[in-house]
């Protein structure tokens, strides 16, 4: 009988086809049991979520077309976002040696009933609001969810299946935006009733999907550190929320980081109103650009994507999802009628998408935050840069809109787009002159 050795060598493993390859980008990686149970409740929380974000993504649509909102209207809900942003740095500092889950689940409750409230409203003004609010209670919750993953999952497989998670997210999005879509062109006739009953429906999706969030589990296959971070830490500055201040790589990415946040909410506020105005397209045609092709191409590319996070650098990672942002609005605002062009441009949102939500809500910190408390507190602050960028942004466009196009509007924030992913690309040739931690998988 052949040993194991002997067998090894008679039958040595055959290289990877192309077809296992296409097939790994859609499977997620093979886990352990505590794993595989909290993958199914993360799972269902995720697809849950999706159906709700799929609705809700018509909000400005329906504010646009049904109730005449304006340009700086459109604007709220993103400038609303930096409030959620600047309370996730109290958030993340709170949470930082306390369990997570009840840090996402209450608000996590509040953002469901204000989506049930948002359905009454008539006015666009209060309507997006109240969608701002959503956004405030959604961010308010994400210092928790890295800290979430690195509990539940082994340390080399966390972006792979932060992107398998959302690449389906992204299948289910688009039928729940393309349905949405479709009843509110059928139903103009009743446009305020089937409003509401979209909005209600989104509401109760959302809570069945806390439902399940509140199934995982407490302590799980990952990080000890993370499951029970310790109150003291035993080295490190007086007050720990000063940590992430102190590293200078992370210093270096938060700064790469407004550069590109600051220049993607410069102009992604207007995109509604420029498929539904400056292109004349009606709610299933700007859906289609808007949300449609973007998630099919994310879930065709999104997993594989995600999976290449979990073998090279943070920067590398970051450089290449920012000139996908970065190209999809230079091209809509150099050929916007130019169909090949504008398909394109809309292809390439799809796994950028993917990959700046696992990077940014997932995993990005774990390439500098070691475990315990300070993955909360560099999502903090993480989560304080970013809502500068989502404050001063949507502020920004709101003004220039009465200087500029819409389509300069997209060209300039196009371009910082592209100078955030040319400085990404160029900290990877050049790191900084402090080590990055070994890359535990972010």
């Amino acid at each position: 009988m052949p040993t194991l050795a002997t067998a090894t060598e008679e039958a040595p493993a055959r290289p990877a086809t192309w077809l296992s390859r296409v097939r790994a980008g859609f499977t997620p990686p093979p886990l352990p049991s505590t794993s595989r149970r909290a993958f199914r409740f993360h799972m269902a929380f995720i697809l849950l979520d999706a159906v709700f974000a799929g609705i809700m993504g018509n909000a400005p649509l329906m504010a646009v077309k049904s109730m005449g909102a304006t340009d700086v209207q459109l604007q709220v809900p993103l400038a609303m976002a930096s409030i959620g942003l600047f309370g996730a740095v109290f958030s993340g500092a709170a949470m930082a040696t306390r369990r997570k889950k009840p840090f996402v689940l209450v608000p996590g409750f509040a953002g469901a009933i204000s989506a049930m409230l948002m359905a009454w409203m008539t006015s666009a003004g209060w309507f997006l609001a109240i969608a701002g609010v959503i956004s405030i209670c959604d961010f308010g919750m994400r210092p928790a969810v890295p800290s979430i993953l690195r509990i539940v999952y082994p340390d080399h497989c966390r972006s792979h299946i932060a992107g398998t998670l959302r690449q389906y997210a992204s299948i289910v999005f688009l039928g729940a935006t393309l349905g949405s879509a479709s009843l509110l062109a059928a139903g103009a006739g009743q446009i305020r009733h089937v409003i509401q009953f979209e909005l209600m429906f989104a509401g109760f999706a959302s809570v069945a999907s806390y439902f399940c969030f509140q199934q995982l589990p407490d302590h799980g296959d990952g990080s000890e550190e993370e499951a029970a971070p310790v109150k003291v830490p035993v080295d490190g500055p007086r007050w720990p929320l000063l940590t992430p201040l102190l590293d200078r790589p992370f210093r270096r990415y938060l700064t790469i980081f407004f550069i590109f946040g600051f220049s993607n909410l410069f102009h992604s506020g207007i995109l509604p109103a420029f498929f539904a105005r400056d292109m004349g397209l009606g709610y299933v045609q700007a859906t289609l650009l808007l949300h449609i092709i973007p998630n099919l191409t994310a879930f065709l590319f999104g997993g594989q994507l995600s999976s290449w996070f979990d073998r090279t650098s943070i920067w590398r990672s970051y450089a290449f999802v920012t000139l996908m942002w970065g190209l999809d609005p230079v091209i809509l605002a150099v050929a916007p009628h130019v169909w090949p062009a504008v398909i394109a441009a809309r292809i390439l949102r799809g796994p950028a998408t993917v990959g700046s939500m696992v990077i940014c809500f997932f995993t990005g910190v774990h390439s500098f935050a070691r475990p315990g408390g300070d993955t909360s507190r560099y999502m903090a602050a993480l989560f304080l840069v970013n809502g500068f960028a989502r404050l001063l942004a949507p502020l920004a466009a709101a003004f220039l809109l009465a200087y500029l196009s819409r389509r300069q509007i997209l060209f300039y924030g196009g371009m910082g787009c592209l100078l955030g992913s040319a400085l990404f690309q160029w900290t990877d040739l050049h790191p900084p002159a402090v080590a990055l931690p070994r890359k535990s998988n972010a």
